[in-house]
């Protein structure tokens, strides 16, 4: 959301101005040359002639005015992270200053545009007044969204969801509350243990129908977040069936595609159809999703065959499965316990090393949240350089570099402790995918041992091919895999596969 304040603020400016140069007539060339500046739409100098202002009048109505509009100039000139900090600085003296309120939505403008979710809503949240009342509508919805937001992260889920149901239906930012909403309902649930997860298929549903057929990009993000929270939702409280058919309505090639695919295997499985849950696992494992972290689905794969007693297969997988998996879980250890730098650890995702699994970084570098932070960096890089190419050398400039280079550090700081974070993460699940795997490994030495007591033979000779699919209608064509992936059957792939337990041995 971009607010369209220039031409308020600059009518504002001028009236305001007008009134304060009649007495204050020393100062009054110096803060005309400012506003003419602006209102000519030459933001740069602007900004470097309000900050004259700001720094050497005596006259505090123009340094008052100064102060805002010189975040306000710089951020028309595109300096989007030196307007957070003087936003911020008039923003965080109180609402006893008179542009306490504009400052506010300098802030919501700002993290529109560089897309912080981050530090300017901590900043709104530590600063929030009953003055926001007064706010634009629009203005109004972003804090409580904001704020519903960092309340959600800290898991204050009473005053999130405040926050967030007061985000009115025609603001962009409700479907955004609707899925937060959605978060906090399913982790309500889960925490409760409880087998009901209707009040979080509620919110998605009504994501569901507002942004069916949606054509922006961030629209039809939402709406395959809000496809994959329902599945997810109906596996949860066990409705398998249900969670498979919302699974499959996650657009093919879409960037949640992947995971549909993985999360509907374990819903087939769940669901006893292991031909269908193998048949995900051969999707998935194919070369087209080679740059995917695909670890468990291994356990996937040995976790059918181990129901299907297909022990040799089971092996067989197991064994796939340590040989890629268990070097890499010893390859993360010198990052996690290291003492690489910040700007080292962005370096690692960025550049990629030869020592840290390339799966994991490609993980991490698909991250959401890593992405936009690494945006952050990447556009404080842009304006330290247009700084140092458009200011004249002086204290300005001076200052003005040295404040992006802070904020470059702090956001550096950011996306390192985020990667560092993302490794632990991964480097717990794939212990815990090892463990899985190990246990299982376990089971099937068990299951052969209880087999060759019961005088069965535990040797697999070559298999007589199993009984053909079921072709669900016409529009469907049943081709035998001959070793060749094509990547308009990705996703339609369905093992045929046998029950080879015994009876009176597994009963």
């Amino acid at each position: 959301m971009t607010f369209k304040i220039r031409t308020r603020l600059g009518a504002g400016l001028l009236v305001a101005v007008a009134g304060a140069t009649a007495s204050t007539p020393a100062f009054a060339q110096d803060i005309d040359r400012a506003i003419q500046a602006y209102n000519s739409d030459n933001y740069t100098d602007a900004a470097f002639l309000f900050y004259d202002v700001k720094e050497n009048s005596d006259d505090p109505d123009s340094r008052v005015k100064a102060e805002y509009y010189l975040a306000h100039s710089l951020f028309k000139a595109g300096y989007y992270l030196p307007a957070y900090q003087f936003y911020g600085e008039v923003f965080t003296s109180g609402q006893g200053h008179p542009y306490f309120l504009k400052a506010a939505e300098g802030l919501l403008s700002v993290a529109e545009e560089i897309g912080d979710d981050t530090l300017i809503p901590e900043i709104i949240n530590k600063g929030y007044s009953e003055a926001f009342a007064s706010m634009p509508a629009e203005a109004l919805n972003a804090i409580n969204y904001m704020i519903g937001m960092i309340s959600q992260r800290r898991a204050n889920y009473v005053e999130a969801q405040q926050f967030l149901d007061a985000v009115t239906e025609s603001s962009p930012f409700y479907l955004k509350a609707q899925y937060l909403l959605a978060i906090m309902a399913v982790r309500t649930a889960t925490e409760k243990g409880a087998d009901d997860y209707s009040e979080a298929i509620k919110y998605f549903s009504n994501m569901e129908t507002k942004l069916t057929g949606a054509t922006g990009e961030k629209e039809k993000k939402l709406y395959r977040l809000a496809i994959l929270g329902k599945a997810r939702a109906y596996y949860s409280q066990g409705d398998f069936a249900r969670s498979v058919e919302f699974y499959e309505k996650v657009p093919r090639f879409s960037d949640d595609w992947y995971d549909a695919m993985f999360e509907s295997g374990w819903a087939y499985f769940q669901n006893a159809s292991f031909g269908k849950a193998l048949g995900m696992v051969h999707s998935i494992q194919s070369p087209y999703f080679d740059d995917r972290y695909r670890a468990e689905s291994f356990v996937l794969k040995a976790t059918t065959y181990f129901q299907m007693c297909h022990f040799d297969r089971v092996r067989n997988t197991l064994d796939s499965f340590f040989a890629i998996y268990e070097p890499m879980g010893d390859s993360l250890k010198p990052w996690m316990e290291g003492d690489q730098t910040d700007a080292e650890m962005v370096d690692l995702i960025v550049k990629g090393d030869k020592t840290f699994p390339e799966e994991i970084r490609l993980q991490i570098a698909n991250n959401l949240r890593y992405k936009k932070f690494l945006a952050q960096v990447q556009e404080v890089d842009r304006e330290i350089g247009n700084a140092k190419s458009s200011f004249p050398e002086g204290s300005f400039k001076a200052q003005l570099v040295n404040l992006l280079e802070d904020q470059r550090a702090s956001r550096v700081a950011l996306t390192g402790k985020l990667v560092r974070d993302q490794i632990r993460r991964e480097a717990v699940f794939l212990d815990d995918f090892l463990n899985q795997a190990r246990i299982i490994k376990f089971e099937t030495a068990d299951a052969e041992r209880k087999m060759l007591e019961q005088g069965k033979d535990i040797t697999k000779g070559p298999r007589a091919q199993g009984p053909r699919p079921v072709v669900p209608n016409a529009k469907y064509q049943y081709w035998a895999f001959q070793g060749e992936y094509w990547i308009d059957e990705l996703g339609y792939y369905q093992h045929s596969i046998k029950d080879e337990c015994v009876a009176e041995v597994f009963q």
